[in-house]
């Protein structure tokens, strides 16, 4: 999800200066040519209409609690940063953009089956307009697993998604990510996202009418 040139020159306006689109083309995609654009126009449509408000889904919870825990610093132990994935696991920080931004590092690595960057702000602003874009989500935790080291987790979520276009196509698949900690910073430094779907089948999710729908 989060993770998106021929595609930005036809969007570009104001909001988008020539050197934000540029720095969408630094990294290197691993797909074909016609996937590649297709999916760096998503990341592009989240930062040109990555306003409004979202629905939200039946069932979805508010924040869970954080009393206990400050997250405007850096975890203070493992424990710290594990209980951390699964608060922002918790609130559906892939699709409402409420990411728990000090626990991932500056430059943390961040890969989806399309492209891998460095860099949490990009990440960041990603999440949040990819969260503005959409206008109702469902999502069933299907996984949750920790390595015996605790330095990596594995997680598996049923995604389904409604994007604010006019012929509202819905996108759903099984979504995983995989989380590295660093043992001595205890924050994320990688973050690898894999779909359960076959990408450039899930990119045409994106330009079809929905065949599934959201429970409201």
């Amino acid at each position: 999800f989060p993770a998106r040139k021929q595609a930005a020159n036809a969007f570009a306006c104001p909001k988008m200066g020539r050197q934000q689109v540029d720095s969408l083309l630094l990294s290197k995609p691993q797909k074909g040519d016609t996937t590649k654009a297709s999916w760096y126009a998503v990341e592009v449509f989240g930062q040109l209409f990555g306003s409004g408000n979202r629905k939200r889904s039946a069932g979805e919870t508010s924040d869970v609690a954080t009393a206990a825990i400050d997250l405007s610093v850096s975890p203070k132990s493992l424990d710290e940063a594990l209980k951390r994935i699964e608060m922002d696991n918790a609130r559906s920080y892939f699709l409402s953009g409420k990411v728990d931004v000090e626990a991932y590092a500056e430059d943390c690595i961040f890969a989806d089956p399309f492209v891998s960057f460095s860099g949490r702000t990009r990440f960041v602003d990603n999440l949040a307009n990819l969260g503005s874009f959409i206008t109702n989500y469902d999502a069933k935790f299907l996984g949750y697993e920790v390595d015996q080291a605790g330095m990596k987790v594995q997680t598996k979520v049923m995604v389904k998604l409604e994007l604010n276009l006019p012929w509202k196509p819905v996108l759903a698949w099984p979504w995983g990510v995989a989380y590295s900690i660093d043992p001595e910073s205890f924050l994320i430094t990688e973050h690898v996202e894999s779909w359960d779907i076959e990408p450039l089948e899930g990119v045409k999710q994106i330009f079809r009418k929905p065949t599934v729908k959201i429970s409201k």
